[in-house]
């Protein structure tokens, strides 16, 4: 087995020196001031719908005032500034490098004092949550990989839940149609119209890439393996990669769902939350089918976790948060007041995305997302993504997905190394 690596020792913030303790400094004088700095929680976070979440935390707890400090990558935000308010928690992406479990403290004491159970949540997205052994952070949402298809078209799709690479090439190939002058009228699944399919494809091979000791490794065989499967794909079923992109640029220019609904393609490729923002918010006859592989449903990268921050101020105050937030009657009133209110509509689910308490997800999320009745994720089936760097977003647009997206489409047998698409990246995010 091989691997490449790329260093991200140069591109990480150093961290200030924490202690080895969460305990709280107690201000020195009893003021009304510091009384009420000490019942402040800030919190950090990316999801924007925790203001709703803020805002009902706040109408039911006594002791706590909660606030929000919207953050687009709370990991790069880490350590605060001199003059800026530092968090108390931290809600977000990206948060379980080694580098970043130094910013949090041990929220063990949840669990043993009963304020939490490990049966509340899926077990591998709890686990996801520990560093050598103890839980350092919760998890909060997911989202997971998905293809639509037009209802009328359901007789191509035999399988009733998910899907494989596989069962999408050959239905895909089915439904493939051609003019008398041999150009493509419809193309049953087009791998090319979508990077981040591409890039799903890579993960599906079990390319494995991780964040170890701030270096970004991946199987580099596996890499070469899933290329060769989505490159024999486009040319053994839809003509060419040129004829591909040709037919996506011509008709396939639209939104995803419209795509389908169009006729000229048969599947499209989406995102649970996505999904289940747009069959919420319309009423068209679009059907959903789970990408599986080898049993397994790959959730996105970017499912967000929740941590007291190491040098929090109101650590009491950050731990009521947590606890209020991850029981299940909490959950469905913020179900049930953002439908009554409208309020953030075009966000699926909690924090936009299923939620991390399982029987939230399995029990509650139907009553509001209708589609879910029919075809839950199976929990046994659900794969965590790997440790990844806070830039991964960047580097996966602008080095994996441009790499394969290549070598798919090269005339010649390989049309640049993913080294140099990694300088290229290095240069554009680093550059003084």
């Amino acid at each position: 087995m091989k691997f490449r690596f790329l260093s991200f020792t140069a591109v990480f913030i150093t961290l200030f020196t924490v202690f080895s303790s969460c305990a709280q400094k107690k201000p020195a004088f009893g003021t009304q001031q510091f009384a009420q700095a000490d019942r402040r929680i800030v919190i950090w976070t990316s999801c924007r719908e925790f203001a709703q979440y803020i805002e009902l935390f706040n109408a039911t707890s006594q002791e706590n005032r909660a606030i929000l400090v919207y953050k687009e990558n709370p990991a790069l935000s880490l350590p605060p500034a001199k003059d800026e308010l530092p968090p108390d928690l931290i809600v977000g992406s990206w948060l379980r490098s080694d580098t970043m479990h130094k910013s949090f403290c041990s929220l063990d004491y949840l669990f043993s004092h009963k304020q939490l159970f490990s049966s509340m949540f899926y077990e591998n997205l709890l686990e996801a949550g520990k560093h050598h052994g103890g839980q350092f952070l919760i998890p909060v949402s997911f989202n997971l990989p998905a293809v639509i298809f037009d209802k009328n078209n359901d007789s191509f799709v035999t399988d009733n839940y998910m899907l494989t690479l596989e069962q999408l090439r050959k239905i895909g190939a089915e439904y493939n149609q051609k003019r008398q002058n041999g150009a493509f009228s419809r193309i049953g699944f087009a791998p090319l119209n979508d990077d981040s399919f591409l890039y799903l494809t890579a993960k599906l091979f079990n390319v494995n890439f991780e964040l170890k000791k701030n270096n970004i490794i991946w199987n580099d065989q596996n890499l070469i393996n899933a290329v060769s499967f989505l490159k024999n794909w486009i040319e053994s079923e839809n003509g060419s990669a040129r004829i591909e992109e040709d037919f996506a640029f011509k008709y396939l220019f639209m939104p995803y769902y419209r795509q389908v609904l169009s006729g000229r393609t048969l599947f499209a490729a989406t995102k649970s939350d996505s999904l289940f923002k747009i069959m919420h918010e319309q009423e068209i006859p679009i059907d959903y089918r789970w990408i599986v592989q080898n049993g397994k449903i790959f959730m996105d990268d970017s499912f967000v976790m929740m941590g007291v921050y190491k040098k929090s101020r109101n650590r009491t105050g950050a731990s009521e948060f947590i606890t209020w937030f991850c029981q299940a009657d909490v959950q469905r009133q913020i179900l049930e007041r953002k439908e009554s209110l409208r309020l953030e509509t075009e966000l699926f689910g909690i924090a936009g995305g299923f939620s991390a308490v399982r029987s939230v997800t399995e029990h509650i999320l139907p009553i509001f997302y209708t589609p879910l009745l029919s075809n839950l994720p199976p929990a046994q089936m659900l794969e965590v993504p790997n440790k990844l760097p806070a830039r991964w977003e960047s580097y996966k647009s602008q080095v994996v997905e441009p790499y394969i997206r290549a070598e798919i489409t090269a005339i010649t047998p390989q049309a640049k190394p993913i080294t140099e698409f990694e300088k290229e990246w290095r240069k554009k995010v680093f550059a003084d």
